[in-house]
């Protein structure tokens, strides 16, 4: 994608040039600020819904083109003799001058938490309802609508844990009207 910035100079107020490994549930949270403060009317929060859109190289171009559409007076890419370019992996975030933006922080909330921090293990073993007849006592499952981790309580509740018909959502977990018979939330 190529844009070109509109007339006037631009400061660069950030950067999403992180190789942060992202997992479904996690999220980006951008913040834009002025002198006074937050600039709650800008600010948005990016959820990553799959594998793909959790890659440190897809990320960071997600939200630059995000950025691009939807708030004013800012771009997000990188800068070269063609223009402002929204890259893969690195994005700089630029305000126009004078617009009283000065800075955009990039937080993220991380629900797939690493054992051991060098491997990216996520804290779940499946995302709902993904390979759902494997489910067991002790299985550990992302649920996507309500972006928490709950765990398949011990036999006999286990059996509960399996979905058997996709229109059956009645232990579907966190979400289903019986679902704390077979699952216990094990994220916050």
């Amino acid at each position: 994608m190529h844009t070109s910035l509109a007339c006037g100079k631009w400061m660069p107020i950030g950067c999403l040039n992180h190789h942060t490994q992202l997992f479904v549930g996690d999220r980006v949270t951008v913040t834009f600020f002025d002198m006074q403060g937050e600039l709650v009317g800008l600010s948005f929060n990016y959820q990553i819904t799959s594998a793909e859109q959790g890659e440190p190289h897809s990320w960071p171009r997600f939200i630059a083109e995000y950025i691009n559409t939807h708030i004013p007076l800012v771009e997000a890419g990188k800068m070269t003799e063609q223009g402002l370019i929204v890259a893969y992996r690195s994005n700089q975030i630029y305000a126009l001058e004078g617009c009283g933006i000065e800075r955009a922080e990039i937080t993220f909330h991380c629900i797939a938490k690493c054992d051991d921090i060098k491997t990216d293990k996520p804290a779940y073993d499946y995302v709902y309802p993904e390979k759902s007849n494997d489910y067991n006592a002790g299985v550990k499952v992302l649920q996507p609508k309500t972006g928490l981790i709950y765990k398949c309580k011990p036999w006999p509740f286990s059996q509960f844990c399996k979905v058997k018909e996709e229109n059956n959502p009645l232990y579907e977990p966190g979400v289903g009207q019986s679902w704390n018979l077979a699952w216990q939330q094990v994220s916050p």
